[in-house]
C-alpha cells in the first residue's frame, strides 16, 4: 500500500515506525530537521507544504492509497485531505484539535473527502475516563466494537493476581497477556511470578468483567477526582466526568481560563491555584481523591504535581506526558499511568487507516496488540494456533462467530476467526506474514 503522511513530529514519527516495514510510505513537511529524523528508515522524506496542490501532484499523490495529514496546523491538514480526495485519494485522515471543527473523538466527513477527522484530545479523553470504572484499573479500552476489552490494573497487596501466571484463578473469559514490573514490560509468560505494584494488562470477555472486580474486590468505581489542568484535556476531561456523576475539583493556575470553563462546567468546582503548590493541595483534600489527573501542557509540571498527589496520599495517579520519551521516567517514579498524546493519537489513527485490525501500543519498548482474520485461503486454517506464532508472541484472544475464546493448546484455527495477539516490536513483520500466506 502506498501511504503519504504529512507532519514530521511524534505523530508522524510514530505512524512512519509501523507501517514502513510492510508499505511504500512517502513523508511531507516544512521543516528538513524534523525530517532528519527519519534517517535509516526506508521511506520518501520531502521537503515542501503538504497543502501545496503542485507538491502533492509531483509525489504522485493521485497514487497513493492512503494519506493520513497529521501537522501541527488543523487547516493544513484538512486542506490536504481535501487536494488528496480531489485527486482520487480514497482514503483519508486528519488530524483535528480544534472543537469549532470537531465534537466527538472520531468524525467522518466524508462530504468534503474527509473519510476521517480524529481528535487527539478527545481520544485521550476517552481513554483517561476509562480508568474511573474501578479503583485498579489504569486503562480500559473497548475493542472489536466493544465485543472485547483490554484492561490494565495495577497490582495491590492482598490482591488474587499476585503470584505465577499459571497458578492463578482469573475469571473465565479472560487472558493475562503482558506484565510490567520494575518498569520492564514482559508477555504474559505462565511462569511470569506477580508481585505487588506490578501492572497486569488483560484481553477480557466483557461478560467476565464482573467476576474480575468481584474477585479483585473492587466492586465500586472511583467516586471523587482531581484534576490539574484546564486546557483542552483537563476541559474535556471534566465534562466527561461531570456526565459520569463523579465529585469533581479542577485546578488551573490561569484566572481568565477558569472563568471561561466555569460557564461550562456546573458541577465542578474550579480552583484558580498552581498545581504544584503543595499549600494548595493539602487545603484542597487532594490526599484523600480516588484518582489524580495531571494533565496541564507542561510535562515537569504534571510530573512535579502527580509526586506531591502522591506523596499526600492520592489513591491512583494518572498524569498525562507530551514528550513520550518521558513516559519511562514518570513510571518510574511512582506515576501508576504516564499517557502521551502522542502514542494514543498514532495507535486511533492506525486503527482507522488499517480498517478493522486493532492495534495499541502496551509499552514504550514496543510492544503491541494487533488482530488479524483467518482468510478463507489462509494456510493457519485449521492448524494449532499456538505452534503457528514466533517467539515474542502470544495468541491472547480469538474472536469466533463474534465470541470470545481463550486460546489454549488445544486450540484450533477457523476461517473466519479473528486473533488477536500481542508481540514484540521485533516479532511484527514476521506475524503479519504469517497471517497474510
Amino acid at each position: 500500500m502506498r501511504v503519504l503522511i504529512t507532519g514530521a513530529g511524534e505523530v508522524g514519527h510514530r505512524l512512519a515506525e509501523a507501517m514502513v516495514a510492510d508499505h511504500d510510505v512517502t513523508v511531507i513537511d516544512k521543516d528538513i530537521a524534523a525530517l532528519s529524523r527519519f534517517e535509516g528508515m526506508d521511506l520518501k522524506p520531502r521537503v515542501g507544504n503538504a497543502a501545496n496542490a503542485r507538491l502533492l501532484e509531483e509525489i504522485g499523490v493521485e497514487d497513493m492509497d492512503l494519506v493520513l495529514a497529521v501537522t501541527g496546523s488543523d487547516e493544513i491538514n484538512i486542506i490536504t485531505c481535501i487536494i488528496a480526495s480531489r485527486m482520487g485519494v480514497n482514503h483519508t485522515i486528519a488530524r483535528v484539535r480544534n472543537p469549532e471543527y470537531i465534537d466527538r473523538p472520531v468524525k467522518p466527513l466524508r462530504e468534503l473527502g474527509i473519510e476521517y477527522m480524529i481528535c487527539p484530545e478527545l481520544v485521550m479523553v476517552e481513554d483517561l475516563a476509562s480508568t474511573i470504572s474501578f479503583p485498579a484499573a489504569l486503562m480500559n479500552r473497548k475493542l472489536a466494537g466493544g465485543m472485547l476489552g483490554l484492561i490494565e490494573l495495577k497490582v495491590r497487596e492482598g490482591m488474587p493476581l499476585v503470584g505465577q501466571v499459571r497458578d492463578l484463578r482469573i475469571p473465565r473469559g479472560s487472558k493475562i497477556v503482558a506484565v510490567k514490573s520494575n518498569g520492564k514490560v514482559r508477555l504474559g509468560d505462565p511462569n511470569i511470578t506477580i508481585k505487588p505494584n506490578d501492572h497486569v494488562t488483560m484481553l477480557i470477555d466483557p461478560k467476565a468483567i464482573t467476576d474480575l472486580r468481584q474477585s479483585l474486590h473492587e466492586e465500586t468505581r472511583d467516586e471523587n477526582a482531581v484534576i490539574v489542568g484546564g486546557g483542552l484535556v483537563g476541559f474535556y476531561l471534566a465534562q466527561r466526568l461531570e456526565n459520569m456523576g463523579i465529585d469533581l475539583k479542577l485546578i488551573e493556575i490561569d484566572n481568565q481560563r477558569c472563568r471561561e470553563i466555569s460557564m461550562y462546567l456546573s458541577d465542578t468546582m474550579i480552583l484558580n491555584g498552581d498545581g504544584t503548590d503543595i499549600s494548595l493541595l493539602t487545603e484542597e483534600g487532594v490526599g484523600d481523591a480516588d484518582v489524580v489527573f495531571a494533565v496541564t501542557g507542561i510535562d515537569e509540571k504534571n510530573l512535579l504535581s502527580s509526586l506531591l498527589s502522591r506523596q499526600l496520599g492520592a489513591k491512583k495517579i494518572i498524569s498525562r506526558v507530551n514528550r513520550s520519551y518521558y513516559v519511562k521516567l514518570f513510571e518510574r517514579v511512582g506515576i501508576d499511568r504516564a499517557v502521551s498524546p502522542g502514542q494514543v493519537t498514532a495507535d486511533a489513527v492506525l486503527w482507522l487507516a488499517m480498517g478493522s485490525e486493532e492495534m495499541v501500543t502496551l509499552s514504550d519498548e514496543g510492544m503491541t496488540l494487533m488482530d488479524f482474520v483467518v482468510k478463507a485461503n489462509s494456510r493457519l486454517a485449521g492448524r494449532h494456533i499456538m505452534k503457528e506464532l514466533p517467539a515474542g508472541a502470544i495468541a491472547g484472544m480469538i474472536l469466533r462467530n463474534g465470541h470470545p475464546l481463550v486460546p489454549d493448546e488445544h486450540t484450533i484455527l477457523e476461517v473466519g476467526d479473528r486473533v488477536f495477539v500481542v508481540a514484540y516490536q521485533s516479532s511484527i513483520s514476521r506475524i503479519k506474514r504469517i497471517f497474510a500466506s
